[in-house]
């Protein structure tokens, strides 16, 4: 042979690995075995594949190792879009053995003619629960101990689409007539057909024993020896295909059952099934094996068929396991095929469907609806998809104009998904493409302080920050600063409603009460005299309550008739007692913030250090982080929806303004079931069209 030097530029790549995957099927959906079959079809490439059942001490999983990773998941994800499937590492594999381990094995092979199935179900037949034929294996696979693994592993190789071209025809073959002739004429003849075989094999015999006689005369004992072994084997090999030929001569298989396997797809296939066990003395811990094994062997006997294949099982035997081997090993000199049909496949290895409430396989948690990768391809980047080869996930630009409600458990990503758009948010606001104001409320600190670490050069002149965790410096949020909060109605309805959340007990002397306290100490910090640094805050409620000169002293600043009046005549017909008994739970609550150092730091402060109109007209950012860890939950609350609340009462201010000069502004409030009191239901419905858009999560 002549050298080709382009034989060196040809060479195969090295083969590699395959990829162990596991298949978590999903709570919810029925699946037929029919969709099994198509994704078996679609992943029946030339080289083999396995399909795995592996049972642990906790449970059983569904695997399915193969050299074409991207191809069998693209091809699960697809006919089982709520499954989870995930990649397994090495170390991870159950059929890999680990240090102090031993293995046996048996091997399962269907026997009879290659055209003639196990034992099928249909797809009516595994609707009701308990009815797959699956959770059987399931159960003998749930056996192991602490320690111990049992692996069911389908060994598979497409035999392509013309395997069953040679057995079409039996597919139609009229069933086999019961034979005519008396019983006797037939008997007889067999009779003697048997003693013809029996003379000739006397013959034989005699002939041997004469020769061997002569080679022992003649000294040539090792002749005569050979010569019995051989006679020996001669006749075990005519005996078994007798009994073989007898067999199959008299095995009548249904044209339907034919029909059936011929028409699908079909398999080289056999199932090995491993037992792995610590070391450990060697007879219990291959004792203990077979009775793993035989457990497994004898749920598969269940597709035995009376008029089809039937599985045979061979000798446990002590193995070295070898993951990376997918292809079936035969049956041997003098053993057939196995061959399996699509169908035949599809119920030996199947997620199990949701019907059957089985607790040995896990299940895949919350309903995954993909998006057409058409709708998320332009926008803000917020992830991948998990399902099949990942995939971008943006929102695009319309989606971030309308308002958004998360729902999850805690952990579960709500907060990254806010963090990804509020990037976006200010990436664009850097870029010169977006004038909207962003406002961010986090409870935890933790978003806001993440946040911070994303504002792009160009824009940390526009970052406010309110951190009610901070050591120093705390900003000041006076819900009665008229330079802000200048409608007195409207935030004496916000402060009422924040606390009718906030505090448990409520009625409608409590309400009227702070209505009044509320609206007093405004009217009085409105009043051209009062200086900016030194208006009432909420916490002077206390005195204006508890102190008669403090309150007169308040009251010649208040010009509305109707608060006079109820000071000079409602307030004052109150017995000591009465009025005691009614300022008691108003009196508690304020002295709860009263004595707090952060709320008193924080709402005590004359003057707001922040102007929150100024930031949502010049498009600002502002992160506010009420710390409710550090703060207390009520301070926090307080707070964080007297912010909010004022950020409904400016975005309404723009009613008035041109639609071209309202100002859009991103409202995010992460865990809002924490600040009771904002009417979210009003926000929602209204504030949209005055180009405010929210983002809300909860639990």
């Amino acid at each position: 042979m002549r050298f080709n030097p382009l034989h060196l530029l040809s060479r195969r790549p090295e083969p590699q690995p395959p990829v162990l995957l596991e298949v978590t099927p999903p709570r919810s959906g029925e699946r037929t075995l029919l969709g099994v079959e198509n994704l078996l079809a679609a992943i029946a490439v030339p080289e083999p594949f396995t399909l795995e059942l592996a049972g642990v001490d906790d449970g059983v999983t569904l695997n399915d190792p193969g050299l074409h990773q991207q191809a069998v998941r693209g091809q699960l994800t697809a006919h089982y879009p709520q499954a989870v499937v995930d990649d397994v590492p090495d170390a991870e594999d159950p059929l890999r053995l680990r240090e102090g381990e031993q293995a046996w094995s048996l091997t399962l092979r269907s026997s009879g003619p290659d055209y003639v199935p196990l034992r099928t179900y249909r797809d009516d037949d595994l609707l009701d629960p308990g009815s797959d034929p699956l959770i059987a294996l399931l159960g003998a696979l749930s056996a192991p101990r602490e320690g111990e693994r049992v692996v069911a592993q389908m060994r598979m190789q497409s035999l392509g689409p013309g395997w069953a071209q040679g057995y079409a025809a039996k597919a139609f073959e009229p069933p086999i007539p019961l034979q005519q002739q008396p019983a006797a004429p037939v008997s007889q003849e067999r009779q003697h057909a048997n003693g013809g075989m029996a003379a000739a094999f006397l013959a034989v015999a005699v002939l041997g024993a004469v020769q061997g006689y002569r080679w022992v005369q003649a000294g040539e004992l090792w002749k005569t020896v050979l010569a019995g072994l051989g006679i020996v084997a001669v006749l075990g090999v005519v005996g078994w295909a007798k009994a073989r030929w007898q067999r199959n001569r008299n095995r009548i298989h249904d044209p339907a059952l034919i029909k059936e396997k011929v028409s699908q797809r079909a398999f080289e296939a056999e199932i090995q099934v491993t037992a792995i066990l610590p070391e450990g003395d060697g007879k219990a811990a291959r004792k203990r094996a077979r009775e793993l094994l035989k457990r497994v062997a004898t749920a598969y006997r269940h597709f035995d068929h009376p008029l089809g294949a039937r599985f045979d099982v061979s000798r446990v035997r002590s193995v070295l396991p070898d993951p990376e081997r997918l292809h079936p090993s035969g049956g041997g000199f003098l053993g057939g095929r196995s061959v399996l049909g699509a169908r035949e496949a599809a119920c030996l290895w199947h997620p199990p469907g949701a019907k059957d409430e089985t607790h040995l396989v896990g299940r895949s948690g919350a309903k995954v609806l993909l998006p057409s990768p058409r709708d998320v391809r332009d926008g803000a980047l917020v992830g991948e998809t998990t399902a099949g080869r990942p995939q971008p996930v943006h929102f695009a630009g319309d989606l971030l104009r309308r308002h958004h409600l998360y729902v999850a458990r805690t952990r579960m990503g709500k907060s990254t998904l806010m963090r990804h758009l509020i990037i976006h948010k200010l990436l664009e606001k850097a870029a010169g493409r977006d004038g909207d104001a962003i406002i961010v409320v986090d409870p935890h600190a933790d978003l806001a302080a993440d946040l911070l670490g994303h504002v792009p050069e160009s824009l940390i002149d526009q970052v406010r920050l309110v951190d009610l965790g901070a050591e120093g410096g705390l900003p000041g949020v006076n819900l009665l600063d008229t330079r802000i909060f200048s409608d007195r109605d409207r935030t004496a309805d916000s402060v009422v409603r924040v606390a009718r959340g906030l505090w448990e007990q409520w009625g409608p002397r409590m309400q009227s009460i702070l209505e009044q306290t509320v609206k007093t100490l405004h009217e009085a910090n409105a009043h051209p005299s009062t200086a900016a640094d030194e208006q009432h805050t909420i916490l002077d409620g206390l005195r204006l309550l508890s102190d008669k000169k403090f309150r007169e002293g308040v009251l010649e600043k208040v010009s509305d008739p109707y608060l006079l009046e109820w000071w000079a005549r409602t307030f004052s017909s109150w017995r000591r007692e009465y009025r005691s008994e009614a300022f008691a739970p108003v009196q508690t609550r304020l002295s709860y913030y009263a004595s707090s150092k952060v709320a008193r730091a924080v709402l005590g402060q004359p003057r707001s250090t922040i102007d929150l109109r100024q930031v949502i007209r010049d498009g600002g950012i502002l992160f506010v982080s009420t710390a409710q860890g550090t703060a207390g939950k009520d301070v926090a609350a307080l707070v964080g929806a007297s912010l909010l609340n004022l950020v409904d009462s400016v975005i309404r201010e723009q009613e008035s303004l041109p639609l071209a000069e309202r100002r859009g502004a991103l409202v995010v409030v992460d865990e809002m079931q924490s600040m009771p009191g904002v009417d979210y239901e009003s926000m929602l419905s209204e504030l949209g069209k005055y180009g405010a858009s929210f983002v809300l999560a909860t639990q």
